[in-house]
């Protein structure tokens, strides 16, 4: 299999973590709440890991708080725990189902949680987000990506040509799936059509 296949798990800003804690979810996800660089690189692991038990701790009281979740999924797959991330994306999930990039972090963090694929519920939540939005733009990575591990590659072309068609083509994520599209298009034997050319929105 590809070494280029697009796999997007989320990270979470460390310290959007204490945001959220001290000053709760509006101010953890507003992009003007900021703290000065050094205050970043001062944050040890072990208070990472405080922060995100303190959070969890929280959502234990609190269960009915979909952004507490969706952040404490983000935490997670930051450390890699992708099982206990997919975990709280599905509690997130039951709160919001209609939410595109809820299911889109979901079905990738349980993709990597049961050892890099999205066979079965993964692949069955992307379908529920594309569903939603079919221009959702980590939805159709990760739907490619589904297409290719299951040798569909016309279906992995056709996912990943609209993704491009949707990103500017010097991108550093453009430039990232170059390899993984024009293997698909090798492998599917030139039977996929290529996209129209189309200016990135």
């Amino acid at each position: 299999m590809t070494k280029n296949i697009v796999w997007l798990v989320a990270g979470a800003p460390v310290l959007a973590i204490a945001l959220y804690l001290v000053l709760g979810a509006p101010a953890a996800l507003d992009p003007a709440a900021t703290i000065p660089e050094q205050a970043a690189h001062s944050v040890t692991a072990e208070q990472i890991e405080q922060m995100i038990a303190k959070l969890a701790k929280r959502l234990e009281s609190a269960p009915d708080d979909p952004e507490g979740w969706a952040m404490l999924g983000r935490s997670y797959a930051a450390l890699e725990r992708f099982k206990e991330a997919a975990d709280a994306y599905k509690e997130a999930v039951k709160r919001v189902p209609a939410d595109p990039q809820l299911l889109a972090d979901y079905a990738d963090a349980l993709g990597m949680a049961q050892g890099r694929s999205l066979k079965g519920e993964p692949g069955r939540i992307i379908a529920r987000a594309l569903a939603i939005d079919p221009d959702h733009f980590k939805s159709l990575a990760l739907a490619g990506t589904a297409a290719f591990e299951a040798r569909d590659y016309p279906a992995a072309v056709r996912y990943w040509e609209r993704l491009v068609q949707k990103i500017p083509p010097d991108s550093e994520f453009a430039q990232s799936i170059a390899g993984s599209l024009a293997e698909a298009r090798q492998l599917a034997g030139g039977t996929a059509p290529a996209a129209k050319a189309q200016s990135p929105r």
